[in-house]
């Protein structure tokens, strides 16, 4: 009786293990498209991080001084070295700009002639974008993301 029951349960755990591999195989293509999502949208998060900091690094560089506000090729060049590992043109991944305004008041003023205004503040603008594009083409997803980034920064 017994080698009868022992029998009958190695019977019953073949047929399962053939249910087992056909789970596996329904399932895990799925599973792989899932971490392939996920690693292209950490991917996309990293360069876009990457973006913003080239913004930030191009406002700063062009905040030390006067003479370094005025110089907006200076500023999309200090952008473009901080993106290492993206291709990046200075004016067309990144652009530089400088503005004036009167302290107390957020309407811009013209920087060398200022009018009635004795406390000038000078700003600068730098923007960096670059496109993200993901490993292979997605169902239902954009398989390239524009990503931009614009830092403004108070000159000293």
């Amino acid at each position: 009786m017994l080698r009868a029951l022992d029998a009958q349960a190695l019977l019953y755990c073949r047929g399962r293990r053939g249910q087992s591999l056909a789970e596996l195989a329904l399932v895990l293509p799925v599973l792989i498209l899932l971490l392939l999502v996920a690693l292209d949208f950490t991917r996309m998060f990293n360069m876009s991080m990457a973006v913003t900091d080239a913004a930030r690094a191009g406002a700063q560089w062009g905040a030390q001084n006067r003479a370094a506000a005025a110089n907006t090729l200076g500023m999309e060049q200090a952008a473009c070295s901080s993106l290492t590992d993206i291709s990046c043109t200075p004016g067309t991944n990144t652009t530089a700009s400088s503005f004036c305004q009167c302290a107390g008041s957020s309407a811009t003023i013209s920087c060398t002639s200022p009018g009635s205004c004795t406390n000038v503040l000078n700003f600068v603008t730098v923007t960096a974008t670059a496109t993200f594009n993901t490993v292979m083409a997605y169902p239902g997803l954009p398989s390239s993301v524009p990503l931009s980034a614009t830092a403004t920064m108070q000159v000293q």
